[in-house]
């Protein structure tokens, strides 16, 4: 893992895999979310995008929450992992 490698100002002092599931009930519960509030959402996507392409964008993050949730959700967590990595300063 580059990460371990390739830091200047911290160390790792420590890092862990975690099963993908819980990170795939997460995007899952981010994407319920979403939709239950596409009406107070929509402004910061056009703020964001721009008026013309939110449509384009909140499906774009829709698309992306069911996909981390499918990838993470497969084979029971087991094929898609979560790195956590704990720092302290050098």
């Amino acid at each position: 893992m580059s990460i371990l490698c390739t830091q200047d100002d911290v160390s790792v002092v420590n890092h862990w895999l975690v099963n993908g599931k819980h990170y795939a009930k997460t995007s899952e519960e981010w994407l319920k979310r979403m939709d239950r509030s596409l009406a107070s959402i929509k402004p910061i996507m056009e703020s964001t995008y721009g008026k013309d392409q939110a449509v384009k964008w909140t499906v774009y993050w829709r698309t992306f929450f069911i996909a981390v949730a499918e990838l993470f959700g497969y084979n029971n967590g087991e094929e898609w992992m979560v790195a956590l990595f704990l720092f302290k300063k050098k």
